[in-house]
């Protein structure tokens, strides 16, 4: 029996064995498990590294909800044991403590096995309807509870509480599909406090955020993880943006090393029928994830933040670029556009943002010499809208340079540089 076979046997068994709201006729044939009276259809696979750990298992467990046209919730799980059967075991307990309940609430739309339905208006959260979101704001969605490994008390979980962003970006990420899982992992690490690993849709979108708001440090390893399952709404206008914006994210990676200039690129896209201002943002958010994919393999460490100079004249400051649809959206097609160009297309666009080109302009100017990346500071970039003015544009770069006077004081001189490797046109 394979190890795929044995999860999905031991999963079975456990839910057999839970019954109550986990309950419901169950079928185990071959690899395809069918649970909850055959409205889901579970299959697995094991995606172990050749150097890992024996008694350590990383598996991908597929749950095919037939209530909603066979879209497919990813859940990766992580087992451990002194051999492998019991680590085997121990990520069917997982699945069945973290993900099958946020599952069988989603498709009976109530709450069961301490998951909770986040966002709901004066919720009892005694009652599992919490009034908080869990960073899942305005959508249908329903949250597992969580586990730790590490802690040898209990005085660290109320910085888990439901208050806590868990799962935010994972909207603004996820595909364009109508049901989504989302997995959060928070990290302590001792003194350099408390980081989060967000996964949607299994490894599709992965995203680390360095710090975390917890209100205590942490012992130096422990973390706490949990799941949701998250809905846009059906046939909503969300979907069919989202569904563009991405079909429009992969041409410009596709077609850009065929056009000796990006802005007949951008032009031909618009005469082909792509919107405008989707065009600007895979110009200038996604081309940002491209670059930032590539160079983060070589420890450069950027500002999650950008300074946005807007069409109406606004200009916003610390926008997070995760919460952008084009940039975090482009961070999970890299990987797709790696394999279709060839090396030199794909680097070629990794390298067109004005991030990436000053990172080569220092590069090329410090020759040989070892740089660590680590102890150095990016500011966020100036990025416009389409159409933008001259004047919300000198504005944006104002703002720019007095988050940079405020760490570092320059000559007069260095004020306004002409042609700052930042600026966005």
């Amino acid at each position: 029996m394979s190890d795929s076979q044995r999860l999905l046997e031991f999963i079975d068994e456990g839910i057999v064995a839970h019954g109550g709201d986990l309950g419901g006729w169950t079928n185990l044939d071959d690899e395809l498990l069918k649970l909850f009276d055959g409205r889901v259809t579970l299959t697995a696979e094991i995606t172990d590294d050749p150097d890992q750990a024996e008694g350590l298992v990383h598996a991908h467990v597929l749950t095919k909800l037939h209530d909603y046209d066979d879209e497919v919730l990813d859940a990766c799980l992580f087992g451990m044991g002194d051999n492998r059967e019991n680590a085997l075991r121990e990520a069917s307990i997982i699945w069945i403590t973290c993900v099958a309940g946020p599952i069988r609430s989603f498709l009976d739309n109530k709450p069961v096995c301490m998951t909770c339905q986040a966002g709901v208006a004066d919720g009892d959260i005694n009652e599992g309807y919490s009034p908080d979101d869990y960073g899942l704001p305005n959508l249908r969605a329903y949250v597992g509870p969580s586990i730790a490994r590490g802690f040898d008390d209990d005085r660290f979980q109320s910085e888990m509480d439901a208050s806590k962003p868990w799962f935010r970006y994972a909207a603004e990420s996820a595909a364009p599909r109508r049901v989504h899982m989302a997995k959060a992992s928070v990290f302590a690490q001792g003194e350099e406090g408390w980081r989060r690993e967000l996964e949607i849709d299994g490894h599709d979108v992965s995203h680390r955020d360095p710090t975390w708001p917890a209100d205590q440090q942490g012992p130096e390893f422990g973390y706490f993880t949990r799941f949701a399952v998250f809905e846009f709404p059906q046939n909503s206008h969300l979907l069919q943006q989202r569904a563009e914006l991405e079909r429009t994210i992969e041409h410009f990676g596709k077609q850009y090393s065929k056009f000796d200039d990006v802005d007949q690129l951008m032009e031909t896209m618009e005469a082909e029928g792509f919107d405008p201002d989707m065009v600007k943002q895979a110009e200038s958010m996604s081309s940002l994830a491209f670059g930032r994919m590539f160079f983060e393999g070589y420890g450069v460490q950027y500002s999650p933040y950008i300074i946005r100079a807007r069409s109406d004249d606004r200009v916003e400051t610390n926008v997070p670029l995760m919460s952008l649809p084009a940039y975090s959206r482009a961070r999970a097609l890299a990987p797709k556009l790696a394999e279709e160009l060839s090396e030199d297309e794909f680097r070629n666009l990794c390298f067109y943002s004005a991030e990436s080109g000053g990172i080569l302009q220092f590069l090329e100017a410090n020759g040989d010499q070892e740089i660590d990346w680590g102890a150095m500071t990016f500011y966020p970039c100036v990025v416009p809208d389409r159409n933008t003015s001259v004047e919300t544009m000198e504005r944006a770069m104002a703002e720019l340079e007095r988050m940079q006077g405020n760490s570092r004081s320059k000559p007069a001189k260095e004020q306004r540089p002409e042609k700052p490797w930042w600026k966005f046109w």
